[in-house]
């Protein structure tokens, strides 16, 4: 896991956003609302998307190491948060996910979605692998 130095406004909106998802998330569930609680998820995905490309730690690399890793790191916390939404509608790929990150399995329930069960920085990561399939169509003529 990537090492964190000091988190900007936009390092710590960006998480809040995860936790405010939680609720949503659940209020859309006691409604009967599952698609609202999954664009309330994938509101955050589409958000974490749009902080990485803005904070481009690829450029970082050379210009403010420091701060790349806090990207990368805030990124990383980002996936896990995310992933521990969704486990209720992909629970095998989200605990592939959370096997990636190294996320103890009693650590995975909602209320391990605030900062003070953020990934540890320094913690080793297993070999990278997929964890979605890839998906190819099949000829017509079969």
């Amino acid at each position: 896991v990537p090492k964190r130095g000091e988190l900007t406004e936009a390092d710590g909106a960006i998480l809040d956003h995860a936790v405010e998802a939680l609720a949503t998330a659940r209020k859309a569930m006691a409604e009967q609302g599952i698609h609202l609680a999954l664009a309330a998820i994938f509101g955050v995905v589409a958000e974490a998307d749009r902080y990485f490309a803005s904070q481009e730690p690829w450029a970082l690399r050379k210009t403010d190491p420091v701060r790349m890793e806090t990207v990368l790191w805030t990124t990383a916390e980002l996936v896990r948060r995310v992933t521990v939404l969704c486990q209720p509608f992909i629970p095998g790929s989200a605990a592939k996910l959370l096997d990636l990150l190294a996320v103890p399995a009693d650590k995975r329930n909602f209320e391990h979605v605030h900062a003070d069960h953020a990934l540890v920085p320094g913690t080793a990561l297993p070999a990278p692998e997929g964890v979605f399939p890839r998906y190819v169509e099949q000829d017509a003529k079969a």
